[in-house]
């Protein structure tokens, strides 16, 4: 994300002692020298309060560039966004291409153009090109800009139908180190998103889930969260992870630490556990994709699919449910006609 803007500050020249207004590059005289700090400071707060004056104004697309809209977006979700990495390095991915350009700039060539100068899988450019669009949108939305282009995003491309079998799973949890082998447990046995696994604590939070080994549940939202599309909700912990998680050590706030300390990204450390296992093309969303095709293999129904997993309907028909036994299976019995 691009550097900060300070905001705007006294200073104290060193050679009249002249009381100046910082703002940017602009030096500002006060009209008031040494002795005067009090009037310099209400000549300050009377300069702050007409600039946001001038601030409150409404841009035309082609009177604002999409690195300023980036910068709006940035500093408002970085304060709420659980990852606030992933924020902060897709818009670092966007702004060298998109940053100096207009808003009124943005159209399918260019779109398209973004996706080859991207140079990486059409899964990661739809991601930061959906955030383009949140900032878009967002300064709409907060009165920053008149209206709208339309973002053209790639393709969605064909799901990868990558899910890990049981020898497979062994070999990770073998090869991963224990910060690792509990994340990979959880993941498998709830079908959640590695950040709402990660973020985990031992005892009720307001900003993050929590486990409640009393109850037997697993609160994957904090007290103070709202959904949002990529729903976490509830999970009734299953007998054979409830018991093991009584055995684990409490040894920090988050369920899953490494030397005690919460860790913000589990990519790193899991990655190097697939090499020692021998895996290839696996990720941490691939634990989720494994939990929820078994659960299909071994008969759940799509009503308690879409609960348990917190996963759209729609999603689990097109990805997963052609993996349960009995998918479609009065269907074939009605067709099982002989010719």
């Amino acid at each position: 994300m691009p550097r900060q803007r300070k905001p705007a500050r006294l200073f104290q020249r060193k050679d009249d002692k002249a009381w100046v207004i910082l703002d940017g590059g602009k030096q500002i005289r006060t009209g008031f020298g040494d002795g005067f700090r009090d009037e310099a400071e209400k000549a300050l707060s009377d300069y702050i309060a007409q600039k946001k004056q001038r601030d409150v104004r409404v841009f035309e697309p082609h009177q604002i560039s999409i690195g300023e809209i980036l910068v709006h977006y940035g500093d408002a979700k970085v304060q709420t966004v659980t990852d606030k990495g992933r924020l902060v390095y897709t818009i670092q991915a966007l702004a060298p291409y998109w940053g100096d350009m207009k808003v009124s700039d943005i159209d399918v060539e260019k779109c398209r153009r973004y996706s080859v100068w991207r140079k990486c899988a059409d899964w990661t450019v739809r991601r930061e090109m959906n955030t383009l669009n949140a900032a878009i949108k967002y300064a709409v939305a907060t009165r920053k800009l008149t209206h709208a282009p339309i973002v053209t995003l790639p393709p969605k491309g064909v799901a990868k139908d990558r899910w890990l079998t049981e020898e497979e799973v062994g070999a990770l949890l073998d090869a991963s180190a224990p910060h690792v082998k509990r994340f990979t447990k959880i993941a498998l046995y709830t079908g959640r998103r590695k950040t709402a696994i990660t973020m985990l604590k031992w005892m009720p939070s307001l900003d993050s889930g929590w486990v409640d080994l009393d109850a037997g549940t697993i609160h994957f939202l904090g007290r103070n969260e709202a959904e949002t599309k990529k729903r976490k909700g509830v999970v009734r912990i299953p007998e054979a992870l409830l018991e093991e998680m009584k055995t684990w050590e409490q040894d920090g706030s988050n369920v899953v630490s490494f030397k005690g300390q919460p860790i913000t990204r589990i990519d790193k450390a899991f990655r190097a556990a697939t090499r020692r296992a021998g895996l290839d093309d696996v990720t941490p969303h691939t634990l989720k994709h494994t939990a929820v095709t078994w659960a299909f293999k071994r008969g759940m129904t799509l009503e308690d699919a879409t609960a348990y997993f917190a996963t759209s309907r729609e999603t689990l028909e097109n990805v997963y449910r052609s993996y349960s036994p009995d998918a479609l299976k009065n269907a074939a019995g009605i067709m099982n006609w002989k010719l």
